[in-house]
């Protein structure tokens, strides 16, 4: 009889990540959510849509994309942007961060 398989450890690689979410292609670096002051921004985000919070809290996605996507930040607003409008929903940008999140850090 054999001995079952251990699972092994499914720890993702270190450095930057290239993940396509909604057809935007992005580099993250995981290592910047090693940082109180990303966490704080989440945090805010998290609170305001959950709590109704004060609407300055819903305004932190905008240092927090800039932060986490870095040089993707443009790019990924182009590519969310409406081109009728030219605006970039802000329904759409939630989606996004939601599908990024979820590409990031799947197990959480």
């Amino acid at each position: 009889m054999s001995t079952p398989k251990q699972p092994q450890d499914h720890k993702p690689k270190k450095g930057p990540r290239t993940v396509t979410v909604q057809d935007v292609t992005v580099t993250v670096d995981p290592d910047v959510f090693d940082d109180l002051d990303v966490l704080e921004m989440l945090y805010r985000i998290q609170s305001a849509d959950e709590d109704g919070g004060d609407d300055s809290d819903a305004l932190a996605i905008v240092p927090f994309l800039m932060r986490i996507l870095g040089p993707s930040y443009k790019p990924a607003k182009d590519a969310l942007r409406d081109p009728d409008t030219g605006r970039i929903p802000l329904e759409k940008v939630g989606a996004f961060l939601g599908d990024l999140m979820g590409k990031l850090a799947p197990n959480s």
